[in-house]
């Protein structure tokens, strides 16, 4: 069997021999459990007949025909069906079966426990689609298709284009469902979900709409559906605006699947989400935020990725950090939350910065060879790092500048594949700006520049630090100083102030006396990394809730996170920054983050001997302004919820109070998120936990309260409980969301000396899976479970080294397991920061 992967050279060399390609794809859901009947007939056009072409498919095959001709048995490799075309036009049949997917990938298949009513759901980016019908599965190979899905009689299936009313009665028990002929589209965007599902319609300015979401969960759709029909008729209205350019597709529908493991997929007419987005519990205004900010990003995509498609991988940032971009921008004209950039500098700035200093951090625009690197790419640096670096290339450019530019490359593109230098193109013709600079600083080149300021007795300089690994770029810095006055933080002048590899220093304003707090980039407009001077600091630790302007508290927040990864200031230190002036911060979003790093700060970079005492004063604190906060507000639902997660022993009574739905606080509801928030924290700790796992079962028992108790069973710290925990991952009859659940839970901070003889287990497990095992699980596994809780770090770090110097893992895992590796220097580094400020 050959191994299941597309190199960007032979997807060249077969787009250069194929074009026009048209599939006819049949699907029946109704021949078992395990497997599903496929059939995809392929038409396309050929150039010469002489090039080596081969259809993609991982099923089984039952018969191929090519040009009427039958193929032997040897035709079809396990993933590739070889073909002998000829020059103009050919058609190929290829009939077969292919397994059900329970890694979220492909084609998944989720059995609700609630009533045992079975759904499925596809998704296919970046090489997934081939699992389920044959087809050229890459990018710039478009097609249209025409879809047939058989499935149990009492099943809706929904997919990018409408179908036939009413289906067809395929037997007593089964229906054909006959989808219209889609638009040209990527193998990786054809979609489909079916079962049971209950649907809401609605329609914006001549577009219909629907909702989809699982029988079991109807009641929350209902009454999520207003909200989430508002936020996406705003959205195509704004985005039609502003590309000048009507929504491309028939129709536009969303489906809430099941057992989903990303956030959402933009399957053009078919949109998936995540089911986390239909909320069955209490929510604060900051989910319902990030919530609108999924759907705008997914909607984003039905321009920047659906109707103009990169042409490979190497361009994955044209459609994330696009979408990326649009969705923050959109907030703004489409919800009631405001501007989205603050936001963005408080939780996706701090993760984009510290990714671009790992040692697997790669340029935005990157050459990829092949698709499982193009799967490795889909992290932060393309979609945060990408949308940080366009909002400065649209800042440069101005705003309407930039938006001519992206109207210009959409219509020359239309329904097609477009790449870098198409997109560049296009902004020449509407701006004298050096994009191709720009392109080469931001866009080809890897990591993230640090800017400080250095004080001088004749005057202060801002200045990019030296770095042999990231050479200087053109920067234009605003520069904000304000005063200490009163306990008020006051602004005295923002000045702009340009850098460049040749003048890395630039001069401020010289003062009469130097300003207490200087912030660069106070803005959040350059994707820089922020090292405040030492008065500067500790002007912020100081005062920092006296800083009036809500972007620059941004800025310095992020700058104070990373010099705890820098281990330059002692996690203690953080953490009492937060419990002085982050609890102050009105934007529950912002509350949340804060408290959430000042937890990890705690438990995870800090010195361990200390844990324990600093979870007190973090638990005695936030208990202080749960006690005086507003009865039924979100500050008071996010402060229990922080209450929950750092309680020892001595809260363990309150804990039990809240798994049974006592609320100690009135106006607090006590649902199943904060429920089983407090039940993972009681048996992390070793609390009593019998009787209670069945009652909090019984305030969720469907597949999201299953999940919880594999977690909440795994954390209990007990030799048996990790023993059992571990059992399961390699047992049949979990799928990847329930073995993450599992493996959440068994990697718990303060259980080093249960955790540390996994370490070897763990180190052996990833190499025995490397090509056996599903490759979403093994990644999952790489990422979940190393071993950064441990009283033995030096082992891990060894034995983590003979494995990465073993080449038996693929891609995927070794950038996991570096990033892993990496990340337990950072914590060592920064425990031994935290240590000394408690000796010194």
């Amino acid at each position: 069997m050959s191994r299941n992967v597309l190199t960007k050279g032979e997807a060249a060399a077969r787009s250069a021999e194929i074009s026009d390609v048209h599939y006819a794809v049949e699907l029946d859901l109704t021949v078992g459990d395990r497997k599903f009947a496929t059939s995809t007939v392929a038409r396309f056009q050929a150039c010469s007949g002489d090039a080596f072409i081969f259809l993609d498919f991982a099923g089984e095959v039952e018969s191929v025909e090519c040009n009427g001709r039958a193929l032997g048995p040897d035709a079809h490799d396990g993933t590739r069906v070889r073909l002998d075309v000829r020059p103009g036009e050919n058609t190929v049949r290829v009939v077969g079966s292919a397994s059900y997917s329970r890694t979220g990938e492909g084609l998944h298949r989720f059995r609700d426990p609630l009533d045992g009513q079975v759904y499925v759901h596809t998704k296919f980016e970046p090489f997934a689609a081939h699992t389920v019908y044959a087809c050229f599965d890459q990018p710039d190979l478009k097609a249209t298709v025409d879809l047939t899905v058989t499935a149990d009689t009492h099943w809706v299936v929904v997919a990018n284009t409408d179908h036939e009313e009413p289906p067809s009665p395929a037997g007593e028990e089964r229906s054909t469902w006959r989808f219209g002929r889609t638009p040209p589209l990527p193998p990786y965007l054809v979609a489909f979900a079916a079962g049971p599902f209950r649907r809401l319609y609605s329609r914006h300015s001549g577009v219909p709409l629907a909702l989809y979401a699982r029988n079991s969960l109807f009641e929350e759709l209902a009454g999520e559906a207003p909200e989430l029909f508002d936020v996406i008729s705003r959205g195509l209205d704004h985005y039609s605006e502003l590309f000048d350019l009507p929504y491309p597709f028939t129709k536009y529908d969303h489906v809430f699947a099941p057992e989903y493991a990303f956030g959402g997929m933009e399957h053009p007419g078919c949109v998936t989400l995540n089911e986390g987005l239909l909320f069955r519990h209490r929510v604060t205004e900051d989910a319902r935020r990030r919530r609108a900010d999924v759907l705008l990003h997914e909607m984003a995509h039905m321009w920047f990725g659906d109707y103009v498609t990169m042409r490979w991988w190497d361009d994955l940032w044209l459609n994330e950090a696009f979408a990326t971009m649009m969705a923050v921008v959109a907030q703004a004209e489409t919800t009631r939350y405001g501007e989205g950039w603050t936001a963005f500098a408080h939780h996706a700035l701090p993760v984009a910065r510290h990714a671009d200093q790992l040692p697997t951090s790669h340029a935005i625009r990157v050459e990829t060879a092949d698709t499982d690197a193009a799967r490795s790419n889909l992290g932060p640096i393309v979609y945060l790092r990408g949308a940080a670096v366009l909002h400065d290339l649209a800042e440069r450019l101005g705003w309407e500048s930039f938006v001519a530019g992206v109207r210009t490359y959409l219509r020359t593109h239309a329904w097609g594949n477009a790449g870098l230098d198409d997109f560049v193109a296009a902004l020449r013709q509407v701006s004298n700006e050096d994009v191709d600079r720009w392109v080469d600083e931001w866009l080809l080149r890897r990591g993230v520049n640090t800017v400080e300021v250095v004080r001088h007795a004749g005057g202060d300089r801002v200045a990019q630090c030296p770095d042999p690994d990231v050479p200087p770029r053109h920067l234009n810095l605003r520069i904000a100083a304000f005063d200490d006055h009163d306990a008020k933080l006051v602004l005295r002048q923002r000045t702009h102030v340009s850098l460049s590899p040749r003048r890395r220093e630039g001069e401020l304003a010289v003062f009469d006396a130097s300003p207490d707090l200087l912030v660069p980039n106070d803005d959040a407009v350059s994707h820089v990394k922020i090292r405040l001077d030492p008065r500067s600091r500790r002007t912020a630790l100081c005062s920092l809730s006296a800083l009036d302007d809500r972007r620059t508290r941004a800025v310095v927040w992020g700058a104070l996170w990373d010099d705890v990864l820098d281990a330059r200031l002692p996690a203690r230190t953080y953490a009492a920054a937060v419990l002085t002036h982050g609890v102050l911060e009105s934007d529950v979003g912002v509350l949340q983050v804060l408290l959430e790093r000042a937890v990890r700060a705690v438990q995870v970079y800090g010195d361990p001997i200390s844990s324990c005492r600093m979870l007190a004063v973090l638990a005695r604190h936030v208990r202080e302004q749960l006690d005086g906060a507003a009865a039924g507000t979100d500050h008071q639902l996010v402060l229990a919820r922080i209450l929950a997660g750092v309680l020892q022993a001595d809260g363990h009574a309150l804990l039990s109070d809240i798994v049974c739905g006592r609320s100690p606080w009135a106006g607090l509801e006590v649902d199943r998120d904060l429920r089983w928030r407090a039940l993972l924290r009681l048996a992390s700790t070793g609390g009593d936990i019998d009787g209670l796992l069945h009652v909090a079962m019984e305030a969720d028992p469907g597949d999201s309260g299953r999940r919880n108790a594999l977690m909440v069973e795994a954390a209990r710290p007990t030799r048996a409980a990790k023993e059992e925990a571990w059992t399961r991952l390699f047992s049949d009859g979990f799928s990847l969301a329930e073995r993450k659940a599992i493996m959440a839970g068994l990697r718990q901070p303060a259980q080093e000396a249960l955790l540390t003889p996994y370490t070897d287990r763990y180190l052996r497990a990833l190499q025995s899976m490397a090509g056996t095992a599903a490759p979403e699980f093994v990644l999952a596994f790489a990422r979940a479970l190393y071993p950064h809780f441990t009283n033995d770090e030096q082992s891990v770090l060894a034995g983590t080294d003979d494995l990465l110097d073993t080449k038996l893992l693929s891609a995927n895992v070794l950038k996991a397991v570096r990033e892993e590796r990496t990340e337990l220097l950072i914590m060592q580094a920064a425990r031994a920061c935290d240590a000394a400020h408690r000796t010194g």
